[in-house]
């Protein structure tokens, strides 16, 4: 067992979208902004059964990406993770990298590349307005992957309702560099209503198949459901979320 302390140090510009949160956005109408985004920290981990304590310096997120607009419908975002410790391999990745069309807007806008799952509230919550340093374990595991290769659709109607759609590949990041290797898709939905300026409720849903591990048993099946609910009131804010899981195929044979 073992636990860990963060102090955190933020540097970033507080941006965000509709339904769809990303850590930063383009903040002129043409040309390039170069973004950023560090959390730098200290970790202390205390072990039991006679193992030596580790302290150490790290950083929990590095960023830095270019964002902009193209006239006169068209944007772009396109962000590397930096940190050594953000990544299985400790080598840089491409994180986010897409382009929008936004003639709808508000009502639609449309996303082809690679962007985060538009799964639940908290992982929706851009980075800077998380109120702990790290998403919470079950919404890290259950939504996972957290960034995946798709098309994406988003928008709102007044601010009674916000949505956001979207179908890709469910593959793991940088598994086959982010290619799919089948025909299958995982299509995921989210919608949020907000009948008061005080109180949103909200649910997700994300269904995806792929192939068995083991030939010739059937696709193996990916399902989740989640509900949320948030209240604001001056200072006050209380937010609720629940997630589902549900995993079948051949994958889960023989326990785990």
């Amino acid at each position: 067992m073992k636990k860990i302390f963060l102090l955190s140090f933020l540097i970033v510009a507080s941006l965000t979208s509709v339904i769809y949160s990303q850590c930063m956005e383009a903040s002129s109408d043409e040309g390039v902004s170069v973004v950023g985004y560090l959390q730098s920290q200290f970790e202390y981990h205390q072990y039991k059964n006679n193992v030596e304590d580790l302290t150490t310096f790290s950083f929990n997120r590095a960023r830095l990406g270019v964002v902009g607009n193209i006239p006169y419908d068209f944007s772009y975002y396109l962000l590397m993770e930096l940190s050594p410790y953000a990544s299985e391999d400790g080598i840089p990745y491409l994180i986010d990298g897409f382009a929008t069309y936004s003639r709808l807007d508000p009502y639609a806008k449309i996303s082809l590349g690679r962007f985060k799952s538009v799964f639940g509230l908290e992982m929706n919550t851009p980075c800077q307005s998380l109120h702990t340093i790290k998403r919470s374990t079950v919404v890290n595991t259950l939504v996972y992957p957290d960034r995946d290769m798709g098309i994406m659709i988003n928008g709102k109607y007044g601010t009674y309702l916000k949505y956001g759609l979207s179908l890709t590949n469910a593959t793991k990041r940088n598994e086959l560099g982010d290619l799919d290797d089948n025909n299958n898709k995982a299509f995921t939905g989210r919608l949020v209503i907000t009948p008061h300026d005080m109180i949103s409720i909200g649910g997700s849903y994300k269904f995806g198949t792929s192939a068995p591990i083991v030939a010739g048993e059937p696709d193996d099946e990916k399902t989740r459901f989640g509900g949320e609910l948030e209240f604001k009131y001056d200072n006050f804010l209380l937010q609720a979320e629940y997630i589902q899981g549900k995993d079948e195929g051949s994958y889960t044979t023989g326990g785990g």
